[in-house]
């Protein structure tokens, strides 16, 4: 228990200490070091070189802890993340055309990657040949296309733009994204030998997402904060016997419960920052580990971010090309924060033995390399456009 317990103070404290003393802030977010420094230490990198000292800090009971951990900071940030996704909210803001700009930024570049995938990565080093291959094509198009939410609205009061109209209509798009994101990860891991008891669940959610908000209002203001966590666990279990992913389970929990009734966990998103998700993205780096030359694994992350870039932008342009190229490009640039979201795809994918352990750090790679690199682009934008209010 003491080894554990330094472990993870040392997680939290070493990595923002170095980006602190090197003021790294406004070059890459903390939580993309975290997961940098987990691929440092990882098997594949300075554990290979040292395999005795990683085993003597790594033992099992020590993962077994950091694994408990981990599984604790996604159930939160999904079940925070389904709290925030509220799509019915956006459409009566936004109204009916939000459909057509969701199409464009976030369809057409998921459509686009995906067929770039199935042109690029065939190699059965990046995938498994035993499953279908439409699971891998769309699934990868989802990840390298996605936007994290949360990353985007750091990114967002990075740039001062948070709170203007801009930042709304960013967050709108995103809403979508996120929405798609979800919606592939139930039907990708739903198809298969537990297809019966997906459906039993998916099913318990549409009644939910109608009884719950209910329920509450009944039960009264002081049972909120015991009945939402019990539901959020329950789900998270149901769903993982059900063949899902725990974290769909925490997900829907948040999509049913009203945001009005969740008052009570204000706060929590920043809490788990510096409490749980330290642990998270560093364990996260720390289990990447690849079966073949690094320098091919940073060729196909750089593939993977090139990818993501020129796709977005098409997708951008068609549905912004009006505001002109500037508008264009800085949104594209914003809006490759990729964050926890495409982490927590290819995690569920690599679970579910879509993808392969090289394509998995691949993944990794690249969303640090684009979390990093999308503020820094979009101030370059930023300064040939008119003040944004």
């Amino acid at each position: 228990m003491v080894t554990t317990l330094l472990i993870i103070s040392a997680m939290v404290l070493i990595p923002w200490l170095i980006v602190k003393s090197l003021r790294l802030e406004s070059w890459i977010p903390l939580p993309m070091f975290q997961i940098l420094t987990g691929l440092i230490l990882g098997p594949s990198a300075l554990g290979a070189l040292y395999p005795e000292i990683f085993a003597d800090i790594f033992t099992q009971p020590v993962r077994a802890s950091l694994d408990t951990i981990q599984t604790l900071a996604i159930v939160i940030f999904a079940f925070i993340a389904g709290l925030e996704l509220k799509p019915a909210e956006v459409i009566a803001r936004e109204g009916n055309t939000i459909w057509l700009k969701a199409l464009q930024v976030v369809l057409v570049p998921i459509l686009m990657a995906a067929g770039l995938f199935a042109v690029f990565f065939q190699d059965p080093i990046w995938h498994n040949l035993d499953q279908n291959p439409w699971k891998f094509i769309w699934a990868m198009g989802v990840a390298t296309c996605i936007t994290a939410l949360p990353m985007l609205v750091v990114a967002c009061r990075s740039l001062g733009i948070y709170g203007t109209d801009l930042y709304h209509r960013l967050l709108m798009l995103v809403t979508f994204d996120d929405l798609i994101l979800w919606t592939t990860v139930a039907l990708i891991v739903a198809f298969g030998q537990t297809l019966l008891l997906s459906t039993v669940f998916l099913a318990t959610t549409a009644v939910l997402y109608w009884l719950w908000p209910r329920l509450l209002a009944r039960c009264g203001e002081n049972c909120w904060p015991s009945l939402t966590v019990a539901l959020v666990l329950a789900m998270a279990a149901f769903s993982h016997w059900a063949g899902l992913h725990y974290l769909l389970g925490a997900f829907f929990a948040g999509m049913v419960t009203p945001r009005h009734t969740a008052e009570w966990n204000q706060g929590m998103q920043q809490q788990q920052m510096f409490w749980l998700m330290p642990v998270f993205f560093i364990w996260t780096g720390l289990k990447a580990q690849w079966s073949m030359e690094f320098t091919g694994i940073l060729s196909a992350a750089v593939i993977m971010y090139m990818i993501a870039v020129s796709t977005k932008f098409v997708g951008v342009w068609l549905a912004y090309r009006t505001e002109g190229i500037n508008m264009v490009l800085f949104k594209t640039a914003v809006l490759q924060n990729k964050g926890l979201m495409e982490i927590f795809l290819a995690t569920v994918l690599l679970k579910a033995e879509i993808i392969s352990i090289n394509m998995f750090s691949a993944v990794v790679i690249m969303s640090v390399i684009s979390t990093a690199s999308a503020v820094p682009l979009a101030r370059l934008f930023q300064n040939k456009l008119p003040k944004i209010t």
